[in-house]
């Protein structure tokens, strides 16, 4: 069946009874609209007629409107020929005891004998004041015809919303090149995504960093994946590339909470609702399979999906599953940045007195990977009579993880560079000729992760009171099966001349004026590294939840409720180096592969080497003696190593409003949420010799969060829209973690440390918005945001003594207050006014400003200073244009995110700022026929890169910093619906 038929399938019969509540009694039938009047040729064989229903939608334009229970188990012979389309939806309803009435350019199917025809409305909606409470939650419009009808359902969901959220659709989701679902959320209004590889990971809302956004599953807690591949671990996060889009009915951004909702997100609660039973309403199969391929890494992928739901005839019953098997090759051609060093007083010897940084070195990367994406969703629903209804969900994901990773390095000394070589410019050095030495490594590893979540929901309806019990337990393991190996060589490698680049679009010229770093015996072996990481995540809570009716003055309900959420998190790291065979060894041919690809950084400017040697793991793991993987652990080992534990408790009581303010509808919530919280975190300290002491540190906390969401419809067309809130984001945990991570392999040592006192981030916000909705799917919207933040935590560098090595330390604490500040723009409008074919365009666009203040203390100095808040993106814009008519849809989007500082507060050169960084997605579909559709995808069509910079000593010029290329994807395939 097709994605517009399952579109029917999701909306519920409240909408038709919120119609004929605004339509006049014992109305004549109204005239066949002028759009129904057309001839058009139609090939709609005989079967179901929800499928012949869609057909007809997706051949006209039009839009059909029904109660998916009227079509269930229907059929019709067809429509083959050329047909006035009343005539022709005359002939696709002949004997099943159903008519039709035409209202504008959409059509109500409904039962023959009971309902007259529609009369012709103005085309304004009427106003949410007049809807029933059953029609508030649903879209206001069923419809079949495709991407410009699953937006305009997400935009009437938005319309009818108490508080201040956007929606996207399965339908959407689908639609659009997507490798998964923060992908899909790049379009909504004040959201922008982190890549990884070319694949959305983590998901901004308003700018702030990722672990300002908390992610539910169904309104439920869920576990988190962990980064298992270095250093960089959070355990707030939730990585969207574990999720297939495939699993997914709909995505919620709510940006204003309310207190029935799990509080830890001030910027937002991202909630994914997966595909239930009843939602489809009726039996279902659907199918796809496509190939893609990233031009850089050049491999065929292969992507299987498939949806099977089954649905009683009396609706008391449904099951249905779904599963995913996705292929991904990815190819990354990357230079690092370097780790820029400054000089307070100059460079000693070269430059005058004045501040100068320098780069010290940069190392071209070349990194592939092979991922395997597993989804399986299964959801159960059970509804034995009017009182009572069961939901059962599972959702299993496994991603495994294939990478490998070939590099090299140029480490110049600045201090020795040859006199009159170097040049500076606005404070850094950007061209010299020194020794240098080179690293020559690769990288290889396996890493997955397994995630399963199960939900259980019983609901109870007595009278005026609905009960609800909701549980779920949820855990996701992340690990390394085959260790992370790395293979070093190391030592001097002559003079080289280095010139960084004045463009984002190039890359520092390099070269050697001694040495080949494709020769073997260039320079020596260093060390071979073996690392294991694990981390479990567990998430368990049980949630009750009761509702009684009201009519209490403007207070039309209350909701009371309880949950208990219990959250462990374990991380295992484990570190074995090995020198005593490689250190200052030459290695035979043997030792190595061939460079792979002739093509590296073909896109980019500059001119550095493009080949080098590539250690051979394998062989260089043979010098490692294999009783080493038995030696107990060792101080690092169990410093780098944490558990943290919460238990939270939270109670709120809430109200629904339904009133009248200055003659105007009124409607909204107000509540009342309390959230205690204990928090144990346990792991080693070091004890000062460079050991390590077991630690275990216990910190509990309360907070009461109210919350109050207002929307009042102004006219039948504009609402206004104000919210307030007290929200907190707790810590992530490896910032909670007791852990102390050392970091030997640069040449400054370095180490990260986490801290068990920390408190959570607190703040009031603030939302108010209009907008206007203009027409049909269409409308224009503008809100301003400001958020108040009591105490944030920042990172504080400071130097600490370790077996005798001082390390610069970086550390999360606590800093002072911190505002978060902006502004929303939406725009959304079917340009069905223009004159065919044209009347199938449509346009979506937003963009989003956000501004950000804080009090930092800075350790070294003694004094605080206000700055920027770190990884904020100020800027953030996506413009989407779209055809839809007859079996062609056709659909380009544009995402861009201005730049994302990190060198603010106390960060110093060592934090690089991202780039401002556009990405161009095409879509284009053909329907043959009722159940098959063709497609064809483009994904990052423009070939854009990522780049990233560091600002000079007094904070102008901006100087390279990292260089990342991930290539274009292209994807064909097809889907088969019944």
């Amino acid at each position: 069946m097709t994605r517009q038929s399952l579109a029917i399938a999701g909306a519920m019969t409240a909408a038709l009874v919120a119609w004929a509540a605004v339509l006049p009694a014992g109305a004549e039938p109204a005239a066949a609209a002028p759009a129904l009047l057309r001839d058009m040729p139609l090939t709609i064989g005989a079967g179901d007629l929800p499928s012949a229903l869609s057909a007809f939608s997706q051949a006209t334009g039009l839009q059909i409107l029904v109660d998916p229970r009227l079509v269930v188990g229907r059929h019709t012979d067809g429509a083959n020929g050329s047909f006035r389309l009343d005539d022709a939806l005359t002939r696709l309803l002949s004997g099943t005891g159903l008519d039709f009435a035409a209202e504008g350019d959409s059509v109500v199917v409904k039962p023959a004998s009971t309902t007259p025809k529609i009369e012709g409305r103005t085309g304004k909606e009427p106003a949410p004041a007049e809807r029933t409470t059953a029609a508030a939650s649903i879209p206001q419009e069923i419809v079949v015809n495709g991407y410009r009808d699953s937006i305009s359902r997400s935009l009437a969901e938005k319309r009818d919303a108490d508080n201040v959220v956007d929606s996207v659709s399965s339908e959407d989701i689908g639609k659009f090149p997507n490798q998964n679902v923060a992908e899909a959320l790049e379009r909504v209004p004040g959201v922008s995504i982190t890549r990884d590889r070319g694949e959305g990971l983590f998901v901004r809302i308003r700018g702030l960093d990722p672990s300002f956004a908390i992610t539910t599953l169904n309104d439920r807690s869920i576990s988190v994946a962990e980064n298992v591949r270095d250093s960089g671990q959070n355990a707030r996060q939730f990585r969207f590339d574990t999720l297939p889009t495939e699993l997914v009915s709909a995505i919620d951004v709510i940006k204003s909470p309310t207190a029935d909702r799990d509080e830890g997100g001030i910027g937002g609660i991202v909630n994914i609702r997966t595909f239930r039973p009843f939602d489809l309403d009726h039996n279902t199969l659907a199918l796809s399979s496509s190939g893609s391929q990233a031009t850089l890494a050049d491999r065929l992928d292969s992507h299987v999906s498939g949806l099977a739901s089954w649905v009683g005839d009396d609706h008391r019953l449904g099951f249905l599953l779904s599963a995913v098997d996705d292929q991904r090759s990815l190819r990354q051609d990357r230079v690092l940045g370097p780790t820029w060093t400054l000089y307070p007083e100059g460079i000693p010897g070269l430059t005058s007195k004045a501040p100068v940084i320098d780069a010290s070195g940069i190392r071209p990367t070349l990194e592939t990977e092979r991922r395997q994406r597993k989804g399986f969703n299964a959801a159960a629903q059970w509804a034995p009579d009017e009182a009572w209804e069961v939901n059962i969900d599972l959702m299993v994901t496994d991603l495994q993880v294939r990478y490998d990773e070939k590099s090299y390095s140029a480490d110049w000394n600045i201090s020795k560079a040859v006199p009159g070589s170097v040049v500076i410019a606005d404070g850094a050095v950007v061209s010299a000729l020194a020794p240098a030495t080179s690293q020559i490594g690769r990288e290889q590893s396996e890493l997955e992760h397994k995630s399963w979540t199960l939900g259980v929901n019983p609901k109870y309806r007595m009278a005026e009171w609905t009960l609800s019990l909701d549980s779920v337990y949820s855990r996701t393991d992340s690990d390394t099966p085959q260790p992370i190996r790395r293979s070093r060589l190391d030592g001097p490698i002559g003079l080289v001349a280095f010139s960084l680049p004045g463009t984002a679009d190039s890359v520092p010229s390099l070269t050697y004026l001694n040495a080949n770093l494709d020769d073997v015996g260039v320079v020596p072996g260093r060390r071979l590294e073996w690392r294991t990481e694990k981390a479990s995540d567990e998430d368990e809570a049980l949630q009750f939840d009761a509702e009684h009716s009201l009519d209490l003055a403007a207070f039309k309900t209350v909701r009371m409720g309880v949950k208990l959420r219990d959250r462990g998190h374990n991380y295992d790291r484990r570190d074995i180096l090995v020198t005593d065979s490689v250190a200052g060894r030459d290695f035979s041919a043997g030792y190595f592969d061939s460079f792979p690809v002739s093509d590296f950084l073909a896109g980019a400017g500059g001119n550095l080497p493009r080949r080098w040697l590539v250690p051979d793991t394998s062989a260089f793991y043979t010098l490692m003696d294999p009783a080493l993987l038995a030696t107990p652990l060792t101080s690092s080992d169990h410093r780098n190593s944490y558990t943290v534990n919460e238990r939270i408790g939270a109670a709120y009581l809430m109200s629904r409003i339904e009133g009248r303010l200055f003659d105007r509808p009124l409607r909204g919530d107000v509540g009342l949420r309390f959230a205690s919280t204990r928090q144990t975190s346990s792991g080693y300290a070091d004890d000062g010799t460079g050991g390590a002491t077991p630690i275990s540190v216990t910190k509990t906390y309360g907070n009461w969060l109210p919350s109050v969401n207002l929307a009042s419809d102004v006219t039948s067309d504009l609402v206004f829209r104000v919210a307030a809130a007290r929200v907190i984001t707790r810590p992530n945990l490896t910032q909670l973690g007791p852990q102390l991570t050392l970091n030997s392999s640069g040449t400054i040592l370095t180490a990260v440390g986490g801290n068990p006192n920390l408190r959570p981030y607190q703040a009031w916000q603030y939302d108010a918005s209009l907008e206007w909705y203009f027409g049909k799917g269409s409308a224009l919207s503008a809100g301003v945001f400001y958020k108040d933040i009591d105490s944030f935590v920042f990172n504080q560098v400071s130097t600490i003594d370790d077996g005798g090595l001082s390390y610069q330390l970086t550390a999360p604490v606590n800093g002072g207050r911190a505002s978060v500040f902006g502004a929303e723009f939406a725009y959304q409008q079917m340009l069905s006014f223009l004159p065919e074919p044209f009347d199938g365009l449509g346009l979506q666009a937003n963009y989003t400003i956000t501004g950000t203040e804080a009090t930092y203390y800075d350790i070294a100095s003694n004094r605080r200073f206000t700055d920027s808040l770190a990884d904020v993106a100020r800027h953030s814009a996506t413009l989407i244009g779209f055809f839809e008519k007859g079996p062609i849809g056709l659909r380009a989007s544009y995402s861009w995110r201005g730049d994302v500082l990190s060198q603010v507060g106390t960060n110093g050169l060592s934090q690089y700022n991202d780039r401002a960084f556009g990405s161009l997605d095409l879509n284009l579909t053909y329907a043959v026929g009722q159940h098959l559709s063709l497609v064809l995808e483009g994904s990052n069509v423009t070939g854009a890169v990522q780049t990233q910079f560091v600002t000079g000593p007094s904070g102008t010029g901006r100087f390279f910093a990292g260089y990342t290329d991930y290539g274009r994807t292209a994807l064909a395939g097809l889907r088969i619906k019944y």
